[in-house]
């Protein structure tokens, strides 16, 4: 039986980049068995000595009864677990000596989900009738996000500029001359690796980036990706940046 879906149900339900990503590697899991080696799309790497880790953990709360009550059946507060976000803000602000608090840090079940809410809370059609947009400020840019928006048309980006850096070699910048933030701009957003091209944002673009967006009163959605300060899985020097106005996520 077929039901028909509302506006919001059909975009929901249709295909995307990213969907048809995860199927791809499910599938290629099942059908290859356990000796399968997932070296793309985002798969982790098994690495033993962290899966050692895991497990000795796993093991000392299935050994103890108040941890694994905790696991099983009680329910964490929406923003996330109290002690855990205390702990991500003290190291923070010990690490990069950030003003940031427990008020200032929410967990979600992932990246995905969280630019889900992101770009549904800021972007889209507004109380007024008026329609605000997400701005990339370079593309290409992270296949994830395109499917993201309730409402379509959403997102808007510029042009990069491309330095040939030698022989079949090229890295891409920001077009600050012609990045124009109108009223229609709700915030900024870029990933840090860019996915899948591992283009990296200099300091000097994000904090460019970072002024552009405190002037114009938006957030700068800084997309950590798998780069600083973790899983610092990047190969230049890159480093974080936090202010009020800048949502980044780990």
């Amino acid at each position: 039986m077929s039901y028909e879906f509302s506006n919001i149900g059909n975009r929901l339900s249709q295909g995307s980049g990213i969907g048809e990503l995860m199927e791809d590697l499910g599938l290629a899991l099942a059908n290859g068995g356990t000796e399968m080696k997932m070296l793309g799309g985002g798969q982790p790497a098994q690495i033993p000595q962290v899966n050692q880790i895991w497990q000795s953990r796993l093991s000392e709360i299935a050994a103890d009864p108040v941890p694994t009550r905790i696991l099983l059946s009680t329910y964490d507060p929406p923003q996330g677990n109290p002690a855990f976000i205390e702990a991500i803000a003290d190291l923070m602000r010990e690490t990069f000596e950030w003003d940031i608090h427990k008020e200032n840090i929410a967990v979600t079940s992932g990246g995905q989900t969280a630019f889900f809410y992101l770009f549904n809370l800021l972007a889209g059609e507004m109380p007024d009738g008026s329609r605000k947009k997400i701005l990339f400020p370079l593309v290409p840019e992270y296949i994830g996000y395109a499917a993201q928006g309730l409402n379509p048309d959403i997102f808007t980006a510029r042009k990069p500029l491309i330095e040939h850096t030698g022989p079949h070699q090229f890295k891409y910048h920001i077009d600050f001359e012609h990045l124009e933030i109108t009223d229609e701009i709700a915030a900024i957003c870029v990933s840090r690796p860019t996915n899948p091209t591992g283009n990296v944002l200099s300091d000097s673009e994000l904090l460019q980036l970072s002024e552009i967006a405190k002037q114009h009163r938006i957030p700068l959605i800084i997309d950590n990706a798998y780069g600083a300060p973790f899983p610092g899985i990047i190969f230049t020097d890159a480093k974080p940046i936090w202010e009020e106005h800048i949502i980044l996520t780990l």
